[in-house]
């Protein structure tokens, strides 16, 4: 569909009408979903909008119009995020809610289960990729496996001992574990537990038969067989234990915390080393909770339960306990036809990408939408100024970097080796992304560049990039702000905006954050940006009163939000007052919602929209139409506590009349007229799909948007 059919008018009519969209999807009454809810004017909670949201993630893996295997990458994703929402959220759960929070993943995680094995599975097979039940192998392939097994898993795998007493048995963090009672011939009954091990495929390859192809297979060179490694191990459990008798067997996992207890206090230098000890210690995390077969006996949970200390509430018992996060390895199957098209992500096509990038940023700002404009224009910044002798200086700070080669990372120390300053902000708490984020802090200070960590108990989330440039006279400042990571592969599957100018006034402020960051002072007021913790905060909500006095000057008012998480209460009373005051207010909110819209004399003027699709929505953006003089921001920040309070982040204005025109129009009116992604919030709780009205076309804001830059 053509970008200038869900374009503006010009006047806000086509977002306006777009809160009229009634969506027609009824609740199917799945147990993803939260329930009814009585008290339409008080907060969602947070951890069970979670839930919810991880629905839509699992609604992404049903939909037949998503190729096979992304269908499989989904229930991976989904696999992935419950695990992580456990171990950072699982300490905090209320209690009244704890049991509906369990019983909500769990009905997510057995609904994925179900979904792969009756329906994703043999769709794989009838496309050549067999993934088969261990018990189902014909002897010909089950003989290929097990002499596999005996060579490469068996010699790195036990069972160890469960005694009672034992206070700390072998239980780590995440995987796939068996809980195995059995009988010596002594007479002697133990508990055992065998991990099956990380440091391999979870994915056991075999070739299938020909009993399996049929007598006149196609393209039998073609077929691939996979059995699980965990169903492998259950059936070789006779060669781990060959003095004894297996009497019974289950799969279990249990979830540790995820906090790492950090020495703040610590001197920089040695933080590093910190952050590896605290890391290891995760390890020995409090577990917040055991998913195991409910057919396991008493004896066996009891055992766990004792010595990893957990409550009965914290116990699962699961028909299945899937551990859908393996399903990434799955996913991964070079086939083209199982997959989307590649992505050809395009370049700017108003700047001569040719000649120099400081050239190109001087002729104009530029914004970039990732992944459908491509991130090596980022990747060619870097690289200039690492080699540029008139580039003076280069500050940049890295939350998340490539897990394997990072083009930006190298760029800097090859800066730093050829004697430039380079200043990296090195955020050693994000989370999972430690112990990479320690040893670049390593080689960083070992190419001679200066490392910082940024301001004590503060996470530093913001993306922002600075380079000071000596060109004849001056010292010119190119800066580099985005709502994603300094990561090339993310850059192709998340949404992200980012912007690159050398903007006198935004230059000064990053120059003036940037000196906050490392010298641990507040920075002086700023004369464009938004910067938390020392006013994003109040600076939002004087935005959102500015739109309010427009509407008490007789002038329509207009605020569309486009961020991951909206849970802030402060923000949202705020919201719904300028919704009370006659502001139309569109919400664009990919995950945690905690605002409740369409409450008569609350929030009818608010609509709250989600949207997942193949990229995952990165983005954060804000519009407001200010009078008429129409305003956009971007940037790294959601509006939670934590977001305004406890991170240093940072949002920009766009200065450019024809750069907030494209975030107005092209971005966010695209995703407000979606009614194929598009999921919008009942004042229940319920998240509806957004269907087109009678006789419009079907509009999916990503397709819209790759069709735009192609």
């Amino acid at each position: 569909m053509p970008i200038s059919a869900v374009m503006y008018n010009g006047t806000g009519q086509l977002l306006e009408n777009s809160l009229g969209q009634q969506s027609t999807h009824p609740h199917d009454g799945r147990s993803s979903q939260s329930a009814v809810r009585d008290d339409l004017t008080s907060p969602f909670d947070c951890d069970l909008s979670l839930i919810a949201f991880q629905g839509r993630v699992l609604e992404e893996a049903r939909d037949e119009r998503n190729p096979l295997l992304e269908r499989v990458k989904f229930l991976g994703i989904l696999g992935q995020n419950l695990d992580e929402f456990a171990m950072t959220r699982g300490a905090e759960w209320a209690p009244a809610n704890k049991g509906r929070i369990i019983r909500g993943m769990q009905a997510l995680l057995d609904d994925g289960a179900l979904l792969l094995n009756r329906h994703l599975v043999p769709a794989l097979a009838s496309s050549g990729i067999h993934l088969v039940e261990y018990e189902a192998l014909t002897v010909e392939e089950r003989d290929e496996v097990d002499a596999r097994f005996a060579a490469d898993i068996l010699p790195s795998t036990s069972a160890d001992c469960c005694e009672h007493g034992q206070t700390r048995p072998p239980v780590p963090q995440l995987g796939l574990n068996i809980a195995l009672t059995s009988r010596a011939a002594t007479g002697r009954t133990s508990v055992a537990l065998v991990r099956v091990p990380d440091h391999t495929s979870p994915l056991m390859p075999f070739t299938p038969s020909r009993q399996r192809l049929g007598e006149t297979p196609n393209e039998p060179s073609q077929a691939l067989g996979f059995v699980w490694l965990d169903q492998v191990i259950l059936g070789n459990l006779g060669r781990l234990l060959p003095d004894e008798t297996v009497e019974s067997a289950h799969r279990f996992r249990i979830v540790r915390e995820a906090e790492c207890g950090l020495d703040q206090d610590c001197p920089s230098e040695d933080l590093a080393n910190s952050v590896i000890e605290a890391v290891r210690q995760r390890e020995t995390n409090p577990v917040v909770l055991m998913v195991i077969d409910r057919r396991a006996g008493t004896t066996v949970i009891e055992t766990l339960a004792r010595s990893l200390d957990l409550p009965p509430e914290s116990i699962v018992r699961a028909r299945s306990v899937p551990d859908l996060k393996r399903l990434w390895e799955l996913s991964h199957v070079t086939r083209a036809d199982l997959h989307h098209q590649p992505l050809r992500s395009s370049m700017p096509r108003q700047f001569d990408w040719s000649r120099c990038r400081f050239a190109a940023i001087r002729s104009g700002d530029i914004l970039l939408h990732h992944p459908y404009e491509s991130f090596q224009p980022v990747v060619d910044l870097f690289r200039q100024a690492a080699s540029d002798p008139h580039v003076l200086s280069i500050s940049t700070t890295l939350y998340r970097t490539d897990r394997n080669e990072s083009p930006i990372a190298e760029a800097l120390l090859e800066a730093a080796r050829l004697g430039k300053k380079v200043r990296v902000v090195v955020e050693l708490q994000a989370r999972f992304d430690e112990l990479r984020n320690a040893e670049w802090t390593r080689r960083f200070r070992a190419a001679g560049a200066e490392v910082c960590h940024g301001p004590a108990r503060l996470k530093v989330h913001a993306k922002l990039t600075l380079i000071e440039r000596r060109e004849g006279d001056v010292v010119r400042r190119y800066v580099h702000l985005s709502s994603g990571n300094y990561n090339s592969f993310t850059a192709t599957v998340y949404t992200d905006l980012a912007l690159m100018t050398c903007d006198e006034a935004i230059g000064a402020d990053v120059a003036e954050l940037f000196d906050a960051i490392t010298g641990g002072d507040a920075p002086r007021p700023m004369q464009t940006l938004l910067a938390a913790p020392f006013g994003l905060r109040t600076g939002f909500s004087a935005l959102v009163e500015r739109e309010i006095a427009w509407v008490g000057r007789g002038e329509a008012g207009h605020i569309v939000l486009k961020m991951n998480a909206l849970t802030d209460p402060s923000k949202i009373e705020l919201l719904q007052r300028a919704s009370r005051a006659g502001v139309r207010v569109d919400l664009l909110v990919r995950g945690i919602c905690s605002l409740t819209p369409g409450v008569a004399g609350v929030s009818d003027r608010i609509r709250v929209v989600s949207i997942v699709g193949r990229f995952l929505e990165h983005s954060r953006a804000w519009y407001f139409r200010n009078g008429g003089e129409g305003e956009a921001w971007i940037g790294s920040a959601d509006l939670m506590p934590r977001n305004f309070d406890r991170r240093v982040e940072v949002v920009v204005p766009l200065k450019d009349p024809a750069l907030v025109l494209r975030v107005r129009d092209q971005i966010l009116g695209t995703y407000l007229a979606d009614t194929v992604l598009a999921r919008e919030l009942r004042r229940d709780g319920i998240y509806s799909r957004v269907k087109p009205r009678p006789g419009e076309p079907a509009v999916s804001s990503q397709a819209v948007l790759l069709d735009s830059f192609t």
